[in-house]
């Protein structure tokens, strides 16, 4: 490759990571800063006497929209392996913004009655259908711009991408909060963050439709390789690389998502921290989690995935418990707090990096997409949808406010185990110098099924 090459080939990553980035981003933004306006969300939507029962039936829907996530996956991972990552990327980041910007446009309980949590349901679910493609869609279509040399750091964007997104949700929350009122957040202002997503999605799709296909995409498309039924090679002769994806992703999920969205709920709830202070503070924390990220990257192009990982996920266990218990006993002390936070959200997207590489890697590039959004997908459904309700539910059973962190340590523990025994978890080679994990090493045509045609590249 000369010199030219060269320069082409790391523009085309560049731009692609850049893309992944941003679109990653605003798939987190959509998706989380509904956790941030639970607190005004649940008395107009969920109207009722006791407080905690209208938190936990805005935790349940939250969770619902993690319940559509694997058939997103698995309509997604189909449409990215036969018609290419980036037509399905330009769909996916389309149906998160349209779908988080009806979301701001919902009725109330006081307007239509029932049929407003009813709606209110059905758009999460719609949210979590496209989210299902978007995550493992943008992270296979930048891994496969990264070379040996870039694997870890072009692994971490779309990770770090969304704890950017993590990190903006609740920044537009407490800037509209700061800009408006208590009471002006409780009638109209909980539907500005959700109105923000509209230029967010387009400026993402702009860098989408500038983007060409993959190279990987591409080779299997001019070699006529593309399979006719992704869906059914993966779950036929990758069941046990599919098992051990659906449990890592479970693990990081259930992660990812208790600490950034059940916690700013224990310091509303166990600490009395007003909601705009609690954003605050998440905005910090996700901050500090870009940061960290992009640490592991460079970790695993040093030190590989599973040592990565078990670095985070095992300091994870071991400080949950303690952090929580010292934000309550100082009774929410600011810099215990913000400290203690930013930590637990750090780490976090920093365990989340080496998964997402391990994802990518897992499966061969004529179903990697499928593979990996399916996988990820329902352990979305699982970590990611029960995470939160759980922590919330075992703290209303037990009346032990730091039960989240019994949730936490199981996910841990389970996330430690699976990637120290899987085969090749260690690699930080890029995804064509990685090997299955488990199961068949090649994808070979069913001899009775045809070669399919040269998909329209989009």
């Amino acid at each position: 490759m000369n010199s030219t090459e060269i320069a082409s080939s790391r523009n085309l990553a560049r731009r692609a990571s850049l893309a992944g980035f941003f679109g990653t981003a605003v798939e987190a933004y959509d998706f989380m800063v509904f956790t941030f306006l639970i607190a005004y969300l649940s008395p107009l939507f969920f109207p009722s006497d006791n407080p905690a029962a209208g938190i936990l039936s805005s935790l349940a829907v939250l969770g619902t929209g993690f319940l559509a996530r694997p058939i997103g996956g698995l309509v997604f991972g189909r449409i990215g392996d036969r018609y290419g990552r980036r037509f399905a990327l330009i769909v996916t980041i389309s149906g998160m913004g349209g779908a988080t910007v009806l979301l701001g446009l919902l009725p109330t309980h006081a307007t239509v009655g029932i049929m407003a949590p009813v709606l209110l349901v059905l758009t999460r679910m719609l949210q979590g259908f496209f989210a299902g493609g978007e995550q493992m869609g943008s992270a296979t279509f930048v891994t496969e711009h990264a070379s040996a040399k870039n694997y870890g750091i072009l692994s971490a964007m779309t990770p770090v991408g969304f704890a950017f997104g993590a990190a903006l949700a609740p920044l537009v929350v407490a800037l509209t909060t700061s800009l408006t009122s208590e009471e002006t957040m409780a009638d109209w202002g909980w539907r500005i963050p959700l109105l923000i997503s509209l230029p967010l999605m387009l400026y993402v799709l702009y860098l989408r439709k500038r983007l060409e296909e993959s190279p990987d995409f591409q080779e299997l498309a001019g070699a006529h390789k593309i399979q006719s039924s992704p869906v059914r090679s993966v779950v036929t002769r990758y069941p046990l690389t599919l098992l051990r994806v659906i449990a890592l992703s479970t693990s990081v999920l259930a992660i990812g998502y208790v600490v950034p969205a059940y916690m700013p709920l224990f310091l509303q709830q166990q600490v009395d921290m007003a909601p705009g202070t609690t954003a605050w503070i998440a905005t910090a924390g996700s901050t500090c989690a870009i940061f960290i990220g992009f640490g592991a990257g460079f970790l695993i192009d040093r030190s590989g995935r599973r040592n990565t990982m078990i670095i985070g996920l095992g300091t994870i266990l071991v400080t949950m418990f303690p952090i929580m218990y010292f934000i309550k006993a100082t009774g929410g002390n600011l810099i215990v707090t913000a400290g203690g936070h930013m930590l637990l959200v750090g780490l976090a997207g920093a365990s989340a990096v080496p998964v997402y590489a391990t994802l990518t890697s897992a499966f061969p590039a004529a179903v990697r997409y499928t593979g990996a959004a399916i996988g990820f997908g329902l352990g979305s459904a699982i970590g990611g949808g029960l995470g939160p309700y759980l922590a919330g539910k075992f703290t209303a059973i037990t009346g032990n406010p730091y039960a989240a962190s019994g949730v936490v340590g199981a996910a841990a523990l389970l996330g430690i185990v699976v990637i120290a025994t899987m085969p090749n978890s260690n690699s930080s080679a890029a995804p064509e110098a990685a090997l299955v994990t488990g199961d068949t090493e090649s994808i070979d045509m069913d001899p009775a099924e045809e070669p399919s045609p040269t998909p329209k590249m989009v």
